[in-house]
């Protein structure tokens, strides 16, 4: 990769990405922190990000340098689209060209592709934090690095003042230990679909109940980034797997102390159907893989199972912590409750030999008639609206049932294909529950909401931290609560396991 310097501490990557040019860089400027930022299609917003995070960064590590990667997905050698990485140029030229000559010697910008990396051509989030995570290794200097979405539109000085105090109160009370952050935030009720229903469950076999990881906005200590560059990175790692894993490893090491801050709301764009159709089975997966990485290393997901050990959780900022308040997610127009439904009456075949192969008979007897019900249920505008009936005891049982299977069988794409689907039929349950609380009850009401869904502001707090916060934070409980069941079925049933097809 080839590091051109375009304006006075402001570098442009290019082809072919040349391994150790950006951490040669990064050594020579001495940065205590770098601020990464992996984007793709992020031209419409990295240039404000940018300017937002330089000015938060200047006023939270006073006297510190600070360094700004943008690490980007939308220029590759195939498809040469720069309009994300000239973005994030023309946006630090702007700012260091206009600030005081103080604070031009704190800053380092650059904006780089990473398609092709250490020869590696897949594109993803994984591997855009790839880059980072291996090059930061050349930075002696390091004391953090911070992940932040290439979406978001926030006010950073309050996350970067929290980030600061964070790592300034972990510095003096276990200085010799790493630390790993992780964001608690409002994400609005049709949002973090896959943080709700898949990670925050599943992080509870480790022993931890830390469903920020996921968020995308995390920061970690020198120490714990070593985690990154030693992991092996398989395909779904380097593509959407990547916060899970990174999630799990954490967990999983003594040496590390997790803290979970709140930041008030995620402003940024909700996952859309697009992104829906690929992400979850890669995250999914990823969480699979750990969970049996780190069973076969020590028996620890089994061990956990027969504890009475009860759920840790992260060191907690709370709003009277971090100073930051309730910040209302606003409203969406991202859902389409007839897409939904098509989603799951059209997916249903894709799925269905893994859901036949994973779960019980009876549960897959019970999704199946669910599906017939929804098949039958009329779509006018008076009709009540309805999806698969997944309520929350039925998904946490298909969970004990496909983690036995998993256990069992050490086959991880049956259970990730299976729980691809019902997590949907899942999660869809729980947002019908959350539109029926706002008075949308039928499909005429909810097509008409859907425009420009949300909660009434007044309201928005409240519904927030009781209807959706604590009612996914008690799921997650639960889960852990009954997790005996997933080894009592190991032990019981052995002759539920069927062999795979051959």
């Amino acid at each position: 990769m080839g590091l051109v310097e375009i304006f006075p501490n402001v570098f442009r990557g290019s082809f072919p990405v040349q391994e150790g040019a950006l951490g040669a860089l990064l050594a020579r400027f001495g940065p205590a922190h770098v601020v990464g930022h992996p984007t793709y299609g992020n031209a419409d917003n990295i240039g404000a990000e940018l300017r937002r995070g330089m000015e938060a960064a200047l006023a939270a590590y006073p006297n510190e340098r600070i360094a700004f990667v943008v690490s980007d997905g939308t220029l590759r050698l195939d498809r040469p689209d720069d309009s994300t990485v000239e973005a994030a140029l023309s946006a630090a030229c702007a700012f260091l060209g206009g600030a005081p000559q103080w604070a031009q010697e704190r800053l380092l910008a650059v904006a780089t592709p990473y398609d092709g990396y250490k020869g590696d051509r897949t594109p993803g989030k994984g591997s855009a934090l790839k880059l980072l995570f291996d090059e930061t290794a050349h930075c002696p200097s390091l004391k953090s690095l911070i992940l932040l979405d290439g979406d978001l539109r926030n006010d950073f000085r309050p996350w970067f003042r929290t980030f600061a105090a964070v790592e300034a109160h972990h510095q003096a009370s276990s200085p010799k230990r790493h630390f790993f952050i992780t964001a608690r935030y409002a994400r609005h009720f049709v949002d973090a679909s896959l943080t709700r229903f898949i990670v925050g469950p599943l992080t509870t076999l480790m022993g931890c109940y830390v469903p920020g990881g996921i968020s995308g906005d995390i920061v970690l200590s020198a120490g714990a980034v070593r985690h990154e560059r030693e992991a092996v990175w398989d395909d779904a790692r380097r593509r959407y797997g990547t916060d899970i894993a990174t999630t799990f490893d954490n967990i999983a090491d003594p040496d590390t102390d997790i803290y979970e801050v709140y930041l008030g709301a995620k402003l940024h764009d909700i996952t859309d159907e697009a992104k829906l159709s690929v992400m979850p089975g890669e995250v999914i997966g990823s969480a699979l893989n750990r969970l049996l990485h780190y069973e076969d290393r020590d028996g620890r997901v089994t061990r956990l199972l027969a504890s009475e050990e009860t759920l840790k959780r992260p060191v907690t900022w709370g709003p009277d912590k971090t100073g930051i308040a309730f910040i209302d997610p606003g409203s969406t127009d991202v859902f389409d409750v007839d897409r939904k439904r098509e989603t799951l009456l059209s997916g249903f075949s894709r799925y269905e030999a893994t859901m036949r192969e994973s779960l019980d008979p009876e549960t897959f007897g019970a999704v199946r008639q669910r599906l017939e019900r929804l098949r039958r249920a009329p779509t006018d505008d008076e009709s009540p609206v309805v999806f698969l009936d997944v309520t929350q005891d039925l998904w946490i049982r298909i969970l004990y049932e496909s983690l036995a299977y998993l256990l069992a069988t050490r086959r991880v794409d049956p259970v990730k294909n299976a729980l691809t689907y019902l997590y949907t039929a899942a999660f869809l349950e729980f947002c019908r529950e959350k539109l029926d609380r706002l008075g949308a009850r039928t499909y005429g009401a909810v097509r008409a909401f859907q425009k420009r869904l949300g909660v009434p502001p007044e309201q928005a707090e409240a519904f927030y931290r009781t209807e959706v916060d604590a009612v996914v934070d008690a799921m997650a409980a639960r889960f852990h609560a009954g997790r005996r069941a997933i080894l009592d079925r190991l032990r019981a049933r052995p002759s539920a396991f069927r062999s795979p097809p051959r």
